[in-house]
């Protein structure tokens, strides 16, 4: 299977080295597409690419049996919609557009084209966080009541950098708090209100950004990104029964996670994979695709519209804005 890259960037390096990870299919680095030259090219040659493209339309032309897009998140939209109209399945990094109006037309290109779509939350496919499903279905914490979940790190202050640029979608929310938001998602449903705080730049992104999701049974979550502190790091789930928490970093290779059964007692669970854990969702590609499936049933389309609306409303609360 050639995985053609858009993005040659940090993460999309971490993702070519775990291929090597993926167990039911051989998977190789097919085109890649980068707004450098020189470190496209460079890219190509570390991981045997077929070839290193310098427009959407060489890379098209490759036609690789699936793309994935790690590019910043404004250019998501365009990249991945241009690959559904050409019938090529697409794996994007999080979030998947900039809003719901942009995830909206992608599901829409996805079931028009019957080509497949996924958004890139890689840490639902951990083995991590198939030790928590496992957790929360056996009742061992009995039910989930509200939960705690943080992510934050301190940003290197550089503009040419996306993270403060709001050119290129920066600020905590759709770096690190989306995740958040899909724990709570996965955890707890949709909420029914939604309360938003946080810090914003002149340039009205978000430094700090405190959520709390709020349901009408009771429970709910709260969230909390930032790129100017450095937080705990951890996730914590309440149940009626128990607690787990989740040890930083609790998005990738959590030192621990721990499971305490209302202080009565408690059992510690120490995770570990190869590499950096992105084969976990190559292989949900492939299992899709060998299937004809459009969408996953473990991050379907329906949670990145879901997700991307809760986000939407927590910018539109801040007063967050993106030139696009």
């Amino acid at each position: 299977m050639q995985w053609g890259i858009i993005g040659p960037g940090n993460i999309a390096h971490d993702f070519a080295n775990d291929l090597q990870y993926v167990e039911t299919k051989q998977c190789s680095v097919g085109p890649v597409l980068g707004h450098k030259p020189e470190h496209t090219k460079a890219f190509a040659e570390k991981y045997n690419g077929s070839s290193a493209t310098n427009t959407i339309e060489e890379f098209i032309y490759a036609k690789p049996d699936a793309v994935y897009i790690a590019t910043p998140h404004p250019l998501h939209h365009q990249q991945a919609l241009i690959c559904l109209e050409n019938k090529i399945p697409v794996l994007c990094e999080k979030p998947l557009a900039i809003n719901a109006q942009q995830v909206t037309e992608l599901v829409d290109a996805s079931k028009k084209n019957n080509t497949f779509l996924l958004e890139g939350m890689w840490s639902r496919f951990l083995p991590s966080f198939q030790f928590l499903f496992q957790i929360i279905q056996s009742n061992t914490i009995g039910k989930i009541l509200h939960l705690h979940a943080d992510m934050s790190f301190i940003a290197e202050k550089d503009k040419s950098n996306r993270f403060f640029n709001p050119e290129l979608g920066g600020g905590s929310l759709l770096d690190v708090g989306v995740y958040t938001i899909y724990l709570s998602y996965f955890l707890l449903g949709n909420p029914d209100e939604i309360f938003a705080a946080g810090k914003l730049t002149e340039q009205h992104i978000d430094e700090t950004c405190g959520i709390m999701l709020k349901y009408k049974n009771g429970n709910f979550a709260t969230l909390a990104s930032s790129i100017i502190t450095q937080t705990e790091g951890s996730a914590w789930i309440y149940g009626s029964d128990g607690t787990i928490c989740i040890k930083k970093p609790w998005t990738e290779t959590p030192e621990k996670i721990e499971v305490i059964i209302n202080n009565e007692s408690s059992f510690k669970h120490i995770p570990s994979w190869p590499g950096r854990g992105f084969q976990y969702e190559v292989e949900e590609v492939i299992k899709c695709l060998n299937e004809k499936r459009i969408e996953s049933e473990i991050v379907p389309h329906r949670a990145s519209l879901d997700v991307i609306k809760i986000m939407d409303t927590v910018r539109e609360q801040l007063g967050i804005i993106y030139p696009v």
